[in-house]
């Protein structure tokens, strides 16, 4: 059995291949068990596209973004339909949560977001999350429903993360073509040497395949949250996953989790510059726990303003930090290298800004001391 501590709100991920193959309606009974005794569930389902084209009568998934765009939007009342009919049977509603990676880059989007989704538990109301693939171009979007299934576990602190697959688990190697491959149950850390086995093992599954669901543990283990993949061909099998039995892989909530703004700043807050500085800054970021000082910045690149998220790098292009910037981009191009004194007489203020707060700052290679 494993020990995954106290379960009150769960996040379920169905994937295209699940819900084709799943019975809806022993899937829901399952959900309503578990809300029966008291645990809340969150669904991220996707299916929208792959509802469109049967809907539509399209043989083939075009590669037109435009066209997916339009097929999905056709297919996501037809998705949402299912549920309802499956919840209705149950006296239960279920509400549509439509979503880009976008809204949840934006702070004052993200705290939103958790508002709402308190807000449906509240009213007894199962939220069904989707990507939303009608208005997302790439550069919006989580890419797959692994990520957003984590993200959205740490928008609504959740307290468990399963996601159903069309595998049973993740495997030392390809399971499909190496006979000595065998399943990995328990995972305390995730490092190289287990991307490189996701790289191979089961790579072809789902949307994003497991490397996906190796980043949607990393996204979920660092706020705490355990993360379980599990075959979802039979409902029944998340019950056992709540009762902690041992199946699937479970990655274990790390115990040193991020704060939530950090961990925020790591994971969801979406880059908008570099700021790069000098060595004493390096030292005084790594070593001391220092706040980002505008004396130690020595270059700017890309478009900012006030509260965007930045990268922080040493002069070689090696990635020291990440966090929430002080200043617009022009500022601190004019600012960069200046001391206080000087920055507040070219600025006329009576006190001056870090750069980026050590409060407001995730350390890439280990956190600042507290």
């Amino acid at each position: 059995m494993r020990d995954l501590g106290t379960i009150r709100r769960i996040v379920v991920k169905l994937g295209s291949s699940t819900l084709a193959s799943v019975d809806l309606d022993l899937l829901v009974d399952e959900l309503q068990r578990l809300r029966h005794e008291g645990i809340e569930v969150a669904l991220v389902t996707s299916g929208a596209v792959a509802s469109g084209l049967v809907r539509l009568n399209i043989a083939e998934r075009p590669t037109e973004l435009t066209r997916i765009q339009a097929i999905a939007a056709v297919g996501q009342v037809d998705l949402m339909a299912r549920y309802m009919r499956a919840f209705a049977r149950h006296g239960a509603h279920c509400a549509q949560i439509l979503i880009t990676h976008e809204a949840l880059a934006e702070r004052h989007h993200f705290i939103n977001a958790r508002h709402t989704l308190n807000e449906l538990f509240e009213l007894g109301v199962v939220p069904v999350v989707n990507e939303n693939d009608t208005v997302a171009t790439e550069e919006l979007r989580f890419g797959d429903n692994d990520r957003l299934a984590a993200a959205i576990a740490t928008v609504m602190d959740a307290d468990l993360v399963i996601l159903l697959s069309d595998i049973d688990a993740l495997y030392s190697a390809d399971p499909r073509v190496d006979p000595t491959a065998h399943p990995i149950h328990d995972v305390s850390v995730i490092d190289d040497d287990l991307r490189a086995v996701a790289g191979t093992a089961g790579s072809s599954v789902g949307t994003g395949g497991m490397i996906s669901k190796i980043q949607s543990a990393e996204i979920a283990v660092e706020a705490g949250i355990p993360l379980v993949i599990a075959r979802g061909d039979d409902p029944r099998l998340i019950g056992r996953v709540v009762a902690g039995e041992r199946v699937g892989t479970c990655f274990f909530a790390n115990e040193n989790r991020k704060d939530r703004r950090r961990h925020w700043i790591a994971f969801l807050s979406r880059i908008k510059g570099t700021v790069i500085i000098d060595g004493g800054a390096v030292e005084a970021l790594r070593v001391r726990g220092s706040s980002l000082l505008p004396a130690g910045v020595v270059a700017v690149r890309g478009l900012f303003g006030v509260g965007d998220s930045v990268l922080i790098e040493d002069p070689l292009g090696n990635e020291i930090a990440r966090g929430v910037v002080g200043y617009d981009h022009t500022t601190l191009a004019r600012i960069r290298g200046m001391k206080t004194d000087e920055i507040a007489k070219l600025l006329d203020l009576t006190g001056v800004d870090p750069v980026v707060h050590r409060n407001d700052m995730v350390l890439v290679t280990g956190e600042a001391p507290a």
